[in-house]
């Protein structure tokens, strides 16, 4: 799949999207790629092209463009619904959309800044490929906890799903008879695709697989309730953007607010809460009020307090 590939999917949705309820004719859509030189390079938008290129982005993104037998007009079926999508689908629409905006001004590139995904990137096309085609992938795989110059160990693996989290990917993955797990890209030396393929589960939900928890380890803890205080400061922020889809507000005053979770006490929502600092306390469990005392302590000790 190549990047001017990709880049003719994020126009044709975007242009799209652009229309609106009411949509866009074929002919409206092909003199607006003939006038993008970049794009086109001034020819036709073939109509075969259109209808693969429509196929594709069902395929690859989830995204379907209908048309409108009344009107002959194309638009994007449940176009009202993406506002209230999550997850993948949503993600992607927001990020082709916003690729496309800034490959049309590219006197603002320097002036939008964006954050890098340090390294593994590469191996997410392989990976997708062989999600869709529901191949096996084998690579090479060395934990940061491996000493250096040790052997890297190989695994022969059935790809479930991608996550993206704290700009990094990760591949959920079964191998062998083992439970799921998950495998950072960024410690992947190298990944082939096999010709040997696997059945993917009819009842596999990756949403489902990771709603209990935060980030990218699903843990062996239970899902516990849990009370998060934070000052009126911090509130504001954590209700524009919840810390989890469970987040509800319990309790709210003008100095601080309660927010509860639905979720598992991993290692990442952990990591998580410690960013809030000062301005958050832990109510309940107790477990995890504790927890967050420990490390507390141990952080002031180690910087002379």
């Amino acid at each position: 799949m190549t990047k001017d590939l990709i880049r003719r999917y994020i126009w044709l949705i975007d242009t799209i999207n652009q229309a609106g309820d009411e949509g866009i004719t074929y002919s409206r859509i092909s003199k607006k790629w003939k006038e993008n030189d970049l794009l086109s390079g001034g020819d036709e938008y073939a109509w075969r092209t259109f209808m693969n290129h429509r196929k594709d982005i069902f395929d690859l993104f989830g995204i379907r463009i209908d048309c409108k037998k009344s009107t002959n007009k194309y638009c994007i079926a449940d176009r009202g619904d993406l506002k209230e999508a999550t997850g993948f689908k949503r993600w992607v629409f927001d990020a082709l959309s916003l690729s496309n905006q800034l490959s049309e001004s590219v006197a603002l590139r320097d002036r939008v800044l964006m954050e890098d995904t340090p390294s593994g990137q590469e191996f997410v096309s392989a990976i997708l490929e062989a999600m869709r085609n529901n191949n096996m992938v084998t690579f090479s795989y060395k934990p940061f906890w491996v000493e250096e110059g040790s052997v890297s160990n190989l695994y022969h693996v059935e790809p479930y799903a991608l996550k993206y989290f704290k700009r990094r990917w990760y591949l959920l993955a079964k191998y062998g008879e083992c439970p799921l797990r998950i495998y950072a890209l960024d410690r992947m030396l190298d990944i082939d695709i096999e010709f040997e393929t696997f059945t993917m589960p009819n009842d596999f939900d990756a949403e489902d697989f990771f709603s209990s928890c935060f980030g990218i380890i699903v843990g062996d803890e239970e899902p516990q309730l849990i009370q998060l205080k934070v000052d009126s400061y911090q509130a504001n922020y954590l209700r524009s953007l919840p810390l989890h889809h469970s987040q509800k507000e319990v309790e709210r005053t003008e100095t601080y607010t309660v927010f509860s979770y639905f979720l598992r006490p991993t290692f990442d929502f952990i990591q998580e809460l410690l960013t809030l600092r000062e301005t958050a306390e832990v109510l309940s469990p107790k477990s995890l009020r504790a927890e967050m005392s420990r490390i507390g302590k141990v952080v002031a000790k180690r910087n002379g307090k």
